[in-house]
């Protein structure tokens, strides 16, 4: 045991002023979330407190996640390199966008990007689709519960109901305009403990 070298690995008080600044999470919130992401690799953060995880590895600490329909958009949406690989500060941005705190037009412009799954920053009739089918989820062979042409009927009334200007797909301001003010929004977007 003597032999041994421990490595203190955290975050400074002067990080965490900051973090609390640029979050909707609590200190306490913070240091949870570092104490968790700590247990991917002690030995690289202490090398370098920014060190990026695989989001396999992310998912391990965030279950609610990796059982999330969309965890894949999610994953994509917060990693600010998109390698497929997070650090620290995209952690807490994912939590802080998901958390009690965030505003709903916050939390809307972020479920936006989700939504988006094609990147060209409009959610279109396939992205509904999409939207639709990882909802419906897969049965136990794997296929898609719902047809196409359902997923298809329900995306068509959903894009008829939120595009508001009539172009065919939905802007991020009538997304989030419309999103922020349904009432189940607040509880459906957000991590569950």
């Amino acid at each position: 045991m003597g032999n041994s070298k421990s490595v203190r690995v955290g975050i400074t008080q002067e990080m965490l002023e900051e973090y609390t600044q640029l979050t909707y999470l609590t200190k306490a919130e913070i240091h949870h979330i570092f104490k968790l992401f700590k247990t991917l690799g002690t030995e690289e953060l202490s090398k370098d407190i920014y060190h990026r995880f695989p989001v396999d590895d992310i998912l391990k600490i965030l279950p609610q996640i990796r059982h999330n329909p969309f965890r894949e958009s999610v994953l994509r949406v917060f990693s600010s390199e998109q390698d497929s690989c997070m650090s620290f500060d995209d952690v807490l941005d994912l939590c802080s966008a998901l958390s009690d705190n965030c505003p709903e037009y916050v939390r809307a412009a972020w479920a936006f990007q989700i939504f988006d799954f094609d990147g060209d920053n409009q959610v279109s009739l396939d992205d509904l689709i999409e939207a639709v089918e990882r909802l419906t989820g897969f049965n136990e062979n794997g296929q898609i519960r719902i047809d196409r042409q359902s997923a298809e009927h329900i995306a068509q009334m959903v894009l008829e109901e939120m595009d508001l200007d009539h172009t065919g797909s939905i802007g991020p301001q009538e997304f989030v305009h419309t999103v922020a003010r349904m009432p189940e929004f607040a509880q459906t977007f957000q991590l569950m403990p």
